[in-house]
């Protein structure tokens, strides 16, 4: 009679980037083959103890995989990109941030970035914001005064939600990475009595939100969430169902360091001094994959 003894093997996925993924493991039972001696040789009573012994083994095997794999750390959510390319997205939906006193709306939102083909853990692009407006009041009565940013704001999203941000970004082997630098936006005050301008600066210097994600950068965070769409395309060999997979980014950060820089920055900004650290961010948008599809999965 012959005998199947389990034999388990596993493989090992890991990420070669730096920053934060998971690995994930998996199980898969295969059987290696052998033979027993005879009935013959072995008599009745032989067969009856070897299938116990089989059924035995058999449990225990189930036993074992099963525990193996609810042991086993689920898989990394990750960013693919069906090609190598350049990446972009624009909205006019209202990104809003608060710097302090500082009440600011900017009313449109583009982006520009570039991935590579496959799965990675982060994804990165630079923003520029326009049509912004930084609230104030003269008494009860509110007033808007002109804004913009001065240099365009980049993130570097990780796919367990933490982000790092700055002002530049740079191409490595075709994608895009956050470098450094500072985000400036300028608020205009209006005039001095001497009838000069009067502006406000503040500073959004490099930073990773949340802080606790530099120590603990394997669990999970919520300042970015990610939720896949699709919208019409001709119909092609890239987009057999005539549909274009990309990805809406949603920002809700919290505790953004900040510094304030000018005389009407620091009279508006006295709560919290030059320096803050209770900065927030919410707005969402689009991020599409030219001549191609990006997913979160």
């Amino acid at each position: 009679m012959d005998v199947w003894a389990p034999v388990f093997r596993g493989r090992v996925r890991g990420h070669v980037r730096r920053s934060v993924g998971g690995n994930g493991s998996g199980a898969r039972c295969v059987w290696a083959h052998g033979r027993s001696r005879s009935k013959n040789a072995r008599g009745d009573k032989g067969d009856i103890g070897e299938m116990r012994h089989l059924r035995l083994t058999l449990g225990l095997v189930a036993s074992v995989g099963a525990f193996a794999l609810a042991a086993s750390p689920a898989l990394a959510s990750e960013f693919f990109a069906s090609k190598e390319g350049k990446t972009n997205g624009s909205s006019e939906t209202v990104q809003a941030f608060k710097f302090g006193a500082f009440k600011i709306k900017c009313a449109k939102v583009s982006t520009t970035g570039a991935v590579n083909a496959g799965s990675e853990t982060t994804y990165a692009t630079k923003i520029k914001y326009a049509k912004c407006l930084t609230e104030a009041r003269i008494g009860t009565k509110p007033i808007f005064l002109a804004s913009h940013f001065v240099t365009p704001l980049a993130i570097e999203y990780h796919a367990n939600g933490f982000v790092e941000t700055g002002s530049e970004t740079t191409e490595v082997e075709g994608e895009a990475v956050v470098t450094g630098g500072s985000a400036e936006i300028k608020v205009n005050t209006g005039k001095t009595a001497e009838f000069a301008n009067s502006e406000c600066h503040l500073r959004w210097p490099a930073q990773t939100i949340p802080l606790k994600a530099e120590k603990h950068p394997e669990e999970p965070y919520s300042s970015a969430t990610y939720a896949n769409a699709t919208r019409p395309h001709a119909v092609s060999k890239t987009f057999p169902e005539g549909l274009q997979h990309y990805i809406v980014i949603s920002n809700e950060f919290k505790g953004i360091k900040y510094e304030l820089e000018g005389e009407p920055c620091e009279t508006w900004g006295k709560e919290e001094g030059p320096e803050g650290g209770g900065g927030t961010y919410t707005g969402s948008f689009p991020q599409y994959l030219s001549g191609g599809n990006l997913e979160f999965h």
